[in-house]
């Protein structure tokens, strides 16, 4: 129930990281070693994860196969209750955790790196959870998605995404058109 999280803190001219262990507050000996040990897990396995899609999705076009097989990895991680506990899950402390070991191919385009990634965790605006929802389906379930914008916006409907039926109904039903839906709503 507890993970380490690092910011960069400015003390004067000089800019230092800092390591905390969260949640605030007391946290018992045994959280903190499995905190330590969660961080020195993470600190090897996510840059691992991030070599290896990188070699199996090598096309920058392919951007949500490339965030659906991130999610796949994820879940290797997230999933192990031995390292990660489901408290650290629902309350997002974990992927705070792992965002600090990503390397900047698996962080998004538009990744604002002056805001801390705690600011970017509201309104379903999480990059990791999102990919993590999505490596939950088997690729053939989501291979239908085109645009990861589209991924985004159907996790805002949450219901679609807890009933594994009808995200499978709205993928045949878009595999059934002619071509893909278009962004401009008068197409």
């Amino acid at each position: 129930m507890s993970v380490i999280i690092r910011k960069e803190v400015k003390f004067g001219e000089k800019v230092s990281e800092v390591k905390f262990y969260q949640p605030h507050g007391v946290i018992s000996k045994e959280e903190r070693e499995k905190a330590d040990s969660l961080d020195e897990f993470l600190s090897k396995r996510v840059p691992q994860i991030a070599m290896e899609v990188a070699n199996e999705i090598p096309n920058k076009k392919d951007t949500v196969k490339k965030w659906h097989l991130f999610g796949v990895k994820l879940h290797e991680i997230v999933d192990n209750r031995e390292i990660v506990m489901e408290a650290d899950i629902e309350n997002m402390r974990i992927w705070e955790a792992i965002w600090y070991f990503l390397p900047k191919t698996l962080k998004t385009q538009r990744t604002n790196f002056d805001k801390y990634y705690s600011e970017k965790q509201h309104k379903r605006q999480d990059h990791l959870s999102l990919c993590y929802e999505l490596g939950q389906f088997s690729w053939e379930e989501v291979n239908w998605l085109k645009r990861w914008g589209d991924w985004h916006e159907i996790t805002a409907r949450r219901a679609i995404v807890l009933d594994k039926r009808i995200l499978v109904a709205l993928g045949a039903a878009i595999s059934s058109l002619e071509q893909y839906p278009t962004k401009n709503r008068n197409d």
